[in-house]
């Protein structure tokens, strides 16, 4: 399921929770899913086993899994509302990116259909 582009300029471990927080907005991985063990990830991948343990770390900070002990990574039930705190940090993010992307020449025309394809792609998993 999970593919490392060893070329590419993002780390292997944001790689790896990318995928993860893709697949599990897809609906690919549901609620209650133990995903595989640092060690069994690290092997199959061919990375180190922190490589693995930073990503899932990274996951369960971003509220995706929850990390229990001895019993794996288990992906976790979406909130059903966002904290404040959550919103507007989110929202700084979503902030950044947006003028990342127009610094890279894209129109404001550009990016809301980006944005909307984006949020179809949500609709539709």
């Amino acid at each position: 399921m999970l593919v490392l582009d060893r070329d590419a300029a993002d780390a292997a471990y944001e790689q790896i929770a990318s995928q993860v927080r893709s697949a599990i907005a897809t609906g690919q991985l549901q609620a209650g899913t133990i995903l595989p063990g640092v060690r069994t990830l690290a092997s199959d991948l061919g990375v180190n086993l922190n490589t693995i343990a930073r990503a899932y770390r990274r996951l369960e900070e971003q509220g995706f899994v929850r990390i229990r002990d001895r019993s794996g990574v288990e992906v976790v039930t979406p909130a059903r509302q966002a904290t404040r705190e959550a919103r507007e940090g989110l929202e700084q993010e979503l902030w950044e990116v947006l003028v990342r992307m127009r610094q890279a020449g894209m129109s404001v025309a550009d990016l809301r259909r980006m944005v909307g394809a984006q949020l179809g792609r949500l609709e539709r998993s």
